[in-house]
């Protein structure tokens, strides 16, 4: 079913970039586009455009990962870091599980990929970690203390408490998923004004650059956004229309989603594990024991797939390379761009 926005009316709704709050006393207004694995943080403050929150490495973007390593919990970069050396205190891709009951394909996809963690089934039907003996972490547990750091980055940057936000969402995301990721958000301490679906928040930024191009006549644009998780494209029209209002007809820029697409298990996160996999069966074919069974290996396996991905990117070949991967045995072996089509097709 076809989606028709206002613009500027959406664009008052969400704090887009470039909306400047014309109300003085308006408060502040935390934007969060939160991904399977990267969030970022904006503000918009009265009277000034979109601002984006820095993180403490003076980056644009953070790890979705929160990690806890004797008695101290560490985010971002840091708890990446804590995951190189132990997997299961590191948790990441949270995402994939909110909004789902413990039989869900996703959630048992997830124990496959990770099998450090343990996850179990909670008294709810839903996916919950076991981090030690005495504590338990839901997936909305944990997506909440990410969304109160990027509260936090925010607060630090605009030097005043902020309790409103609006968060992006994958349009595929079910009621449910919705309504976990609020829970999330209440258990941050932020009120959420307003989920909105990514491909409409993307469709409406590429609208307000544009703004002169937008007249009676329609003309279409096609989104596609292949993220760590999922691939989505979404086709949407742009032209203006009258609206009236107060007795004033007013001409104002109209978008309208035609259509969506989407495949949430492709991304470029799955790509790494295939490519992952092929190294997993090179090192065994090699006889280099049983890499599984090691929760350290099998991340340090992910990460250098990650790597030789990028590098494979721009050039026809690269090696895989790590020191002391499993019983003081390095592992080398070299991947074609090749190979990689082969793997992820």
């Amino acid at each position: 079913m076809a989606t028709n926005f206002n613009l500027y009316g959406v664009l008052c709704a969400v704090l887009f970039p470039l909306f400047l709050i014309q109300r003085t006393d308006a408060a502040a207004v935390i934007s969060i586009d939160f991904g399977s694995e990267w969030m970022k943080v904006g503000i918009v403050s009265p009277g000034v455009p979109m601002e984006i929150v820095l993180n403490k490495e003076s980056k644009r973007k953070t790890p979705a990962v929160v990690a806890f390593r004797d008695g101290v919990r560490t985010f971002g970069e840091d708890a990446v870091t804590v995951g190189v050396r132990f997997p299961k205190n590191s948790y990441k891709y949270l995402l994939d599980l909110l909004g789902k009951p413990y039989d869900h394909p996703m959630v048992q996809a997830y124990r496959q990929r990770y099998p450090y963690y343990e996850l179990v089934e909670s008294e709810r039907g839903t996916p919950e970690f076991v981090h030690d003996d005495k504590t338990r972490f839901t997936p909305e547990e944990l997506i909440a203390q990410l969304l109160a750091k990027a509260k936090e980055f925010a607060e630090v940057s605009h030097g005043q408490q902020i309790s409103e936000c609006v968060i992006t969402v994958p349009g595929y995301f079910n009621q449910a998923e919705r309504r976990s990721m609020k829970e999330a958000a209440a258990l941050a301490g932020l009120n959420v004004l307003q989920l909105i679906n990514d491909y409409t928040g993307i469709a409406i930024n590429y609208g307000i650059f544009r703004r002169k191009e937008i007249n009676e006549t329609a003309w279409y644009a096609l989104f596609f956004d292949m993220g760590a998780a999922s691939t989505k494209a979404a086709l949407v029209e742009y032209k203006t229309v009258k609206i009236k209002d107060k007795g004033y007809v007013e001409t104002v820029p109209q978008l309208q989603v035609i259509g969506v697409g989407f495949d949430r298990t492709l991304g470029g996160h799955e790509m790494t594990l295939r490519l992952r996999e092929h190294l997993i069966k090179a090192w065994e074919a090699n006889g280099g024991g049983d890499v599984r069974a090691s929760p350290r290996s099998m991340e340090k396996l992910l990460r250098e797939a990650e790597r030789v991905k990028v590098v494979l990117s721009a050039n026809s070949e690269h090696y895989a390379q790590i020191e002391s991967l499993l019983d003081d045995k390095d592992f080398k072996q070299l991947v074609s761009h090749f190979k990689l089509f082969i793997c992820v097709t």
